[in-house]
């Protein structure tokens, strides 16, 4: 006969913000997006280029953009 659960395993803990979605645009900053999907977001464009140069070199087949939030525009890598 099993044990019954106890009360730590059975505990659901809340989440605090929901999950952003890898579809909906960002609304500020700078932001990869790799094969459609918005992944990593950055402040500055400086920071967003150099992420996205490291993995196009590790992962060259990958089609990165970075995406601005302020001028709504795609820039390709």
């Amino acid at each position: 006969m099993a044990a019954p659960p106890t009360p730590a395993a059975t505990t659901i803990k809340p989440v605090s913000s929901p999950a952003t979605r890898a579809d909906v645009p960002p609304e500020a900053g700078f932001t990869l997006r790799v094969d459609g999907h918005f992944k990593n977001q950055f402040e500055t464009l400086a920071l967003a280029k150099q992420a996205a140069t490291d993995l196009k070199s590790r992962f060259p087949i990958l089609r990165i953009e970075i995406y601005d939030a302020a001028n709504k525009a795609r820039l390709p890598i």
